[in-house]
């Protein structure tokens, strides 16, 4: 009977807090502590450290889910009729949520090697790359234009507009519409 409420007392640890660190991660970004993570969970830093070996594998947990949110995003973009609608839109998207989300763009260029994030982020790009293709298909994208080219661009763009501390969303869109426009077709 114990080891039956210790394992739940563990699933529901874990869940608080990967819970408080998605959402410490989003306000904060990487300076985001274990012992704000912990308090925002509700429990110590110990227990924080036995749901995850390291900050970086708690990082990297996050990380993972919001790319394999945004990758069933694409998915579903990529069903669309018109790509290259669904594409700038899902692009306007993304920089919305990332204007509120310090950890989005951090997820895009984060280089851990955990293998939870490397299979998230090889599901993303080829979803990505798969709208994509038949945006080129359809001849409204630029062609040669891939998921990896679309990363460097909004890398940069989330870096500028983070580092001038632009957090309102209507900014990002624009930012993102400008950004689509590159990967037109001529």
């Amino acid at each position: 009977m114990a080891a039956t409420r210790t394992r739940a007392d563990a699933v529901r640890n874990y869940g608080r807090v990967l819970a408080a660190a998605s959402a410490v991660l989003a306000e904060k970004g990487p300076e985001a502590g274990i012992p704000e993570i912990a308090a925002r969970a509700g429990v110590g830093k110990g227990t924080v450290y036995r749901c995850f070996e390291t900050k970086e594998h708690l990082v990297a947990a996050v990380l993972a889910d919001r790319l394999r949110a945004w990758t069933a995003d694409i998915a579903a973009a990529a069903e669309r009729p018109d790509a290259w609608e669904a594409f700038t839109e899902l692009l306007a998207d993304s920089a919305e949520r990332q204007a509120q989300d310090c950890s989005f763009a951090q997820g895009l260029g984060h280089d851990s090697a955990t293998p939870e994030l490397l299979e998230a982020k090889a599901a993303m790009y080829a979803e990505l790359d798969r709208l994509m293709a038949r945006a080129q298909e359809q001849g409204r994208m630029r062609a040669g234009a891939t998921s990896q080219d679309l990363r460097v661009l909004f890398a940069g763009l989330a870096h500028a507009l983070r580092a001038d501390g632009v957090r309102d969303p209507v900014v990002w869109r624009r930012y993102a519409h400008m950004l689509a426009g590159a990967f037109r077709a001529a």
